[in-house]
């Protein structure tokens, strides 16, 4: 991912420089911006399922493609229903017309057996259910009342014509969509290449035979999180505070990944060498520690072209510094539409007071339900940057700046909780 000339915002910042949240997001935003989009792929349709489009696309033919029958019945055409005031009429039975076939002229006078989807004859301009007939001998007997021009046909283009816009460049593709673009025949499309992610785990806890082993969290955790969202995911782990293990491992990581995130060995204890080893590697701090809680290790950093995110190793801030600060800049650099791309919000009353401190915005875990017609959050307990049990009872992350307060009753907005 070729970065053009880094804009003022990502101009190393020399270490330690600890940001605020709203500089931390500014310099996110700038990286995004100054990196190229992603690459295009053509793929298959059979494959397209969570891909972002990379194309705009119109109908090239209407749908339906010509009048067809919307059930099974019988075809005729009202002009041979008397209107000398007679209740029924019978019509005798000539041809049979299925779906894929390709009628001939209507015979006046007569009635079509035709089945649901297939196309109606010229000549013909109603349809009859089977159920609303009497048959007998090759011949339907039928109420004159249910002859209306147009019954039970769907005419071509009335759900889109040729030409109509079905879907935009950015358009994340599920079953809806694949539905649009198997109506159109398509076989291929352009969509997306899906960035590569990198997470690294380090810590000598997480060695299997480690005295006081602690099983890794965050990188299945993080790889649920990258994977529900498309993005191709490979991992590793170092069981140990070597240095030269975990520089190998980045290197190793680096030439197959357009991004990496390490977990764990951030912060500012002996055993802490994700920050030394990187500098070893050549790469740049664009900042270093934020002004939040939990999650102040958090740090950003560019080795050559590759962003690398540097989360802490307590899940609970892992996991809200992914959610609040990585997977908004990752969507933001997927190609999807910014409508879609930006975070889905929650808003509501408090139903707790809270206050910050004055020198950290907290993002805490918050629990959304319907009371009436407003939205309650309600302070989900949680025991800290460690806690991941708060996160099944929870439904958003309410943001609340340095110094500031929440009263009981106070109009909020959560970012909600993402499965992607």
């Amino acid at each position: 991912m070729p970065l053009s000339q880094p804009p003022a915002f990502l101009k190393p910042i020399p270490v330690p420089a600890m940001v605020d949240y709203d500089e931390a997001q500014a310099i996110l935003s700038a990286l995004a911006d100054a990196l190229d989009g992603p690459q295009i792929d053509i793929i298959p349709l059979a494959q397209a399922n969570g891909r972002i489009l990379a194309e705009n696309v119109s109908a090239t033919t209407p749908r339906p493609e010509a009048d067809i029958s919307a059930m099974d019945g019988y075809a005729f055409c009202c002009a041979d229903i008397p209107t000398n005031g007679a209740h029924s009429i019978s019509l005798p039975l000539q041809d049979c017309i299925v779906a894929g076939d390709q009628p001939s002229t209507h015979n006046r006078s007569t009635a079509a057996t035709i089945l649901t989807g297939a196309r109606i004859p010229l000549g013909a301009d109603c349809v009859i259910a089977r159920e609303r007939v009497t048959m007998g001998d090759g011949v339907i007997h039928l109420n004159t009342a249910d002859a209306l021009v147009g019954k039970n046909i769907r005419r071509a283009g009335e759900e889109f014509p040729v030409g109509h816009p079905l879907l935009k460049v950015g358009q994340k593709l599920d079953w809806r969509h694949i539905s649009l673009l198997a109506s159109q025949n398509i076989k291929h499309l352009a969509v997306y290449k899906p960035y590569r992610i990198g997470v690294l785990a380090n810590g000598a806890e997480l060695a299997s035979d480690a005295p006081d082993y602690r099983a890794d969290i965050n990188t299945p955790m993080l790889c649920a999180m990258l994977e529900s969202m498309g993005l191709h995911v490979q991992h590793h782990t170092v069981g140990s505070d070597s240095q030269a293990e975990l520089r190998d491992s980045v290197n190793e990581l680096a030439a197959q990944s357009d991004i990496i995130i390490t977990t764990g060995g951030i912060s500012v204890g002996q055993t802490d060498n994700v920050l030394p080893v990187m500098e070893q590697l050549g790469a740049c701090c664009l900042f270093r520690r934020v002004k939040i809680r939990p999650g102040k290790p958090f740090t950003l950093m560019r080795q050559a072209e590759t962003p690398v995110f540097c989360l802490p190793g307590n899940p609970g801030a892992a996991a809200i510094c992914t959610q609040i600060f990585v997977l908004p800049f990752l969507r933001s650099i997927s190609g999807t539409n910014p409508q879609q791309a930006a975070s889905p919000t929650l808003s509501g009353r408090s139903s707790f007071a809270f206050s910050s401190p004055s020198d950290a915005t907290c993002l805490i875990p918050v629990h959304y339900a319907q009371s009436g017609k407003e939205g309650v959050f309600s302070l989900v307990p949680s025991q800290g940057a460690s806690d991941v049990l708060c996160f099944s009872h929870a439904s958003g992350i309410l943001r609340i700046p340095a110094g500031q307060t929440i009263k009981v009753g106070d109009w909020c907005a959560a970012m909600a909780l993402s499965a992607v």
